[in-house]
């Protein structure tokens, strides 16, 4: 009963000093508690750049784990007595490690597990006190300092609390370039270390990777210096930095895993032997995966995933405009035909224009730059040789991707009928019953189509020629297939062509002068030659 008593009263003394502990921590730190050394408190200025060497150490990343989190000087922990005596026991670690227990002493608690001290403290204090409820819990964790060191933007002391892993105080955004992310060292006060793969915990999410962070610890940041490249059927190929014992499997995880279209038994390792020779190893994609085959890669390796060709692919057309059923089909390449989409979206409507269906398809041939159309695009048309000339219009034909198909003589010859193939745009436009005719007729506009009237009866139409008309240079546009030509080559028109009047240029007296000195000097030329001869 004795003994009793005494922890009793101790329980009673220790909740006192806690309750005016708290009542003066209330006290605003500008007048600060009467006969205190102002010296011994935290200025507002300390508290500002202890959090701006990092804002976020007040703040848990996540429930406290007792089996993992460490206790160290500035944690407070709580005892909880229920039963005949009810009273709540803060039990803080001083600087040198240890907290007081009444009536029984000092205990080490530095670098210990929460559970474990919860489980010291608990047997010694039933010892002492028995027939009440006891428990031990983290009231406060304690904020420490580490410190960040090598290839980081800001290196020097941050904040922590017991629950931080590395990641929590270094994040991609601190690396300097070139900073290494597989290759972190936490250096303990102990002596010890602990690798830290960020990249391989950021990818994967292994918290092994990612190292609980103990009072002091310095986190060293190294330079990368070693890579290894995967390409082919991952989620991201690319070159990524190669730690210290990656095997197939690893980089592999890293690259985001094998993509569905991977092929399972294909997959190929390039290991450097020298400094320039290497050696090819074939090996399952599947047995690396499974752990079944996973050999160790060096700095400068390759490793390539093959796809399985044509992984669920699905070719498909589009035709829009007059259509009963415009839309997207899917189609199969080298066997589909524009009979055959024209079917499926349900045949033309009797506004459709079968005179001229429009095709869209990428030109295959633009793939890459044509260093000598870029060489020619760049010279005016005088500088230009007539081959020159003919092999500018020969590639700039190559890259039309609009092309004219008459539906009325497809019909008529199914040998026309076009093959399509995959991304192919079919456009069927309303009919215009109409010739467009411009430039310098009296009345510019549309006239109406006429099947069997020529260039001249459309002109005709359009009020006749005026007075600037060049009457040698009227051209006509096919609406069929694009194509200008000169009037004169054109015996029947269709709907949609267009007529253009060119205006005649103007010829100064001084011109015409001109051309006949010329004209009378070349005759000069050829009497001299011929007495010469005589």
């Amino acid at each position: 009963m004795r003994r009793r008593g005494t922890l009793a009263a101790a329980l009673a003394v220790m909740a006192l000093i806690a309750a005016q502990a708290a009542a003066l921590a209330q006290v605003p730190e500008r007048l600060g508690p009467a006969g205190a050394d102002d010296e011994t408190l935290p200025s507002a200025t300390e508290r500002r750049e202890a959090q701006k060497l990092s804002p976020n150490a007040r703040y848990l990343a996540g429930p406290v784990d007792p089996a993992h989190y460490r206790l160290g000087p500035g944690d407070l922990l709580m005892l909880h007595v229920r039963g005949a005596i009810t009273s709540d026991l803060p039990l803080e670690v001083g600087p040198e490690g240890t907290v007081l227990i009444p009536d029984d002493g000092v205990v080490s608690v530095a670098g210990r597990t929460l559970q474990d001290v919860r489980s010291d403290i608990l047997q010694r204090v039933r010892r002492l006190y028995r027939n009440v409820e006891l428990q031990v819990r983290l009231s406060r964790p304690r904020t420490f300092r580490i410190y960040l060191t090598g290839q980081v933007v800001e290196p020097g002391p941050v904040l922590a609390n017991g629950s931080f892993r590395v990641a929590d105080v270094l994040a991609p955004a601190d690396l300097q370039g070139g900073a290494s992310r597989r290759g972190i060292q936490v250096i303990h006060t102990d002596g010890t270390t602990e690798p830290c793969d960020l990249e391989l915990f950021l990818q994967t999410g292994i918290a092994t990777w990612n190292p609980w962070l103990r009072d002091g610890d310095v986190i060293q940041v190294p330079t990368t210096t070693r890579f290894v490249n995967v390409e082919g059927a991952v989620a991201r190929p690319g070159r990524y930095e190669l730690g210290q014992r990656d095997s197939v499997r690893t980089v592999l995880r890293i690259a985001g895993d094998p993509l569905p279209s991977a092929e399972p038994e294909r997959l190929l390792v390039v290991r450097f032997t020298g400094a320039a020779t290497a050696d090819s190893l074939w090996l399952s994609l599947d047995d690396v995966v499974a752990g079944r085959a996973n050999p160790p890669l060096g700095d400068g390796d390759r490793v390539y995933v093959y796809y399985v060709p044509n992984w669920r692919q699905l070719h498909q057309a589009t035709i829009l405009g007059e259509v009963r059923r415009p839309g997207t089909f899917p189609i199969t390449e080298g066997q589909a035909t524009l009979r055959g989409l024209l079917g499926s979206a349900g045949g033309v409507l009797p506004s459709a224009d079968l005179s001229t269906l429009r095709v869209h398809r990428a030109a295959s041939l633009t793939a890459g730059k044509d260093l000598e159309l870029d060489r020619l695009l760049r010279l005016s048309r005088s500088d230009l040789t007539l081959s020159e000339y003919e092999v500018l219009r020969t590639r700039l034909a190559r890259l039309r991707e609009d092309y004219s198909v008459d539906w009325t003589r497809l019909q008529a010859d199914p040998t026309l009928d076009l093959k399509l193939r995959d991304g192919d745009v079919v456009s069927v436009d309303r009919s215009i019953l109409a010739v467009r005719v411009d430039g310098e007729v009296r009345h510019p506009g549309l006239v109406n189509f006429v099947p069997g009237q020529d260039v001249a009866d459309y002109i005709e139409q359009a009020g006749g020629l005026s007075n600037r008309a060049w009457r040698g240079k009227i051209r006509v546009t096919r609406v069929v297939t694009g194509q200008t030509l000169l009037a004169r080559d054109v015996r029947s028109l269709d709907p949609g062509d267009f007529i253009w009047v060119p205006e005649k240029p103007d010829i100064t007296q001084w011109e015409r002068l001109k051309d006949v000195l010329v004209a009378l000097a070349q005759v000069a030329t050829i009497v001299i030659a011929i007495k010469s001869v005589q």
